[in-house]
């Protein structure tokens, strides 16, 4: 992009506010004498603002594919990215989050270990693991800012990543929660002024539509039903969302965590009125690499001083998430993995400090050495669903409940079977005609149902099992 020296000082300033922000942030801990809590959940003290600025900013982090995805295919994107993702998170919202905040458990491994043992608590640690490691963020922040300043992308991987989540080591989640808060702003003035200028520039939003092509402006876009079906099954990802748990389980009270949620789909409904409205606006007017649909009608609209605004919202919009998933990223890694490996006496928050550099490394080195495989990596988050979505939920449940030993073999069967899937339908060993199949079905789709025949066939009563214990 073509950047003013007006611009790049908003940039800077951008950055620097974000790390004040990120290592001030300790000043504003509670009186919470738990140190684990106050590190790893804020003293579990997040006001509503807060919560909804948070768990809203944390959604968007591959913000360029939501660009592709519209000009690509037009409303359908919000179909099948937006609608799905409404419903769940309503559903957690009102029958999960509350229950979240009342669990005493601070991570999801340790939610799963206190109801299933520490060997089921070790398995939801890897899955969370596939979740959470950010190497597609990194990947991303990286391109824009590789786009902004012309260097190298391996340094520019680097520069994203230490800027993003250096401020953690010092200030834990509430480092996280206070950038977040300032990027939750910047996202929405930025995509805003875009779609004004865009309004300015080339008509009213009515004028916009009616130049699309057909098939951009019908809510299939040409997909078959099982396709639009098959991401309402993805969204069911959110149940088992760290970050959705994370929040939730900081919150000040069990109302705010569910009031929090529900407020937050608005503000998502209104952010993707804003992203998908300023996407068709560039298929109609630009003919670019689909991937590049915001910064590009960014480039071509915007003046001085605006243009670096957008900018900063589009690293805002990734950094926001890159430092969230990082975050349960190293507290996964430190205090669910290592620290129940090394067995020390130690601090959670040097182990988890220990976690951020380890996942701060690998997603680096993927990112620069393996940036294909990073999209197979995110991909591959489906794995973790099936795995974690009915053994997680019943452990919230008064009625129907599961033993260790059934507990593990959902997370491991249905967590493999989906894992099987997906390598078998990126590699090419076996026949074509069934290498098309298995790429024709999401690889959740399999491993839920397996879950779900396995809930079925496990699952216990809950008052049937007291009525034989008496």
């Amino acid at each position: 992009m073509n950047l003013s020296i007006v611009d790049l000082i908003v940039i800077a300033v951008y950055f620097l506010a974000v790390i004040v922000i990120g290592f001030f942030s300790y000043k504003l801990s509670s009186q919470n004498k738990n140190k684990k809590t106050e590190f790893l959940l804020a003293g579990r003290q997040l006001t509503l603002p807060l919560f909804v600025a948070t768990l809203v900013a944390t959604w968007y982090g591959l913000i360029l594919g939501v660009g592709e995805f519209v000009y690509s295919q037009g409303v359908v994107a919000w179909v099948c990215m937006g609608l799905p993702y409404y419903c769940a998170a309503t559903l957690f919202g009102i029958f999960v989050a509350g229950k979240v905040r009342k669990s005493k458990a601070e991570t999801i491994p340790e939610q799963v270990s206190i109801h299933y043992g520490a060997e089921a608590g070790r398995i939801a640690s890897i899955l969370v693991l596939i979740i959470t490691i950010p190497a597609a963020y990194i990947l991303m922040l990286g391109i824009l800012l590789q786009m902004i300043t012309g260097m190298g992308l391996p340094i520019c991987i680097i520069i994203g990543t230490l800027a993003s989540i250096l401020y953690l080591f010092t200030g834990g989640f509430r480092a996280d929660v206070t950038t977040n808060a300032l990027q939750f702003f910047l996202m929405y003035i930025g995509f805003g002024v875009l779609l004004i200028f865009a309004i300015m520039k080339y008509g009213s939003i009515p004028m916009m539509i009616s130049s699309l092509p057909e098939s951009h402006i019908t809510l299939s876009g040409g997909n078959s039903w099982q396709v639009i079906l098959t991401w309402f099954i993805i969204s069911l990802q959110t149940f088992i969302d760290p970050s959705f748990h994370q929040r939730s389980a900081a919150a000040k009270t069990p109302a705010i965590a569910k009031k929090g949620i529900l407020i937050s789909v608005l503000f998502w409904v209104l952010f993707d009125f804003l992203t998908i409205t300023t996407g068709l606006y560039a298929q109609v007017h630009l003919k670019i690499d689909p991937i590049m649909a915001f910064p590009a009608l960014g480039e071509n609209i915007l003046p001085v001083f605006w243009k670096g605004i957008f900018v900063v919202s589009l690293l805002a919009t990734v950094m926001s998430t890159l430092n969230s998933y990082s975050f349960i990223s190293g507290m996964t890694i430190g205090n669910d993995i290592i620290s129940k490996i090394i067995k020390k006496n130690r601090s959670t928050e040097y182990y988890t400090r220990i976690g951020l550099g380890i996942t701060s490394i690998i997603g680096i080195v993927m990112a620069i050495i393996l940036p294909s495989a990073v999209q197979l990596i995110y991909k591959t988050a489906s794995i973790a669903v099936p795995g974690l979505l009915i053994p997680l939920l019943s452990s919230f449940s008064q009625k129907r409940i599961l033993t260790p030993f059934a507990a593990i073999c959902i997370m491991v069967a249905s967590s493999l079977l989906s894992g099987i899937w997906t390598l078998l339908s990126v590699v090419t060993i076996l026949p074509e005609v069934f290498h098309v199949y298995l790429c024709s079905i999401e690889p959740m789709i399999p491993g839920i149902v397996l879950s779900t025949m396995l809930f079925g066939i496990f699952a216990v009563d809950h008052r049937i099992g007291n009525a034989n214990m008496d």
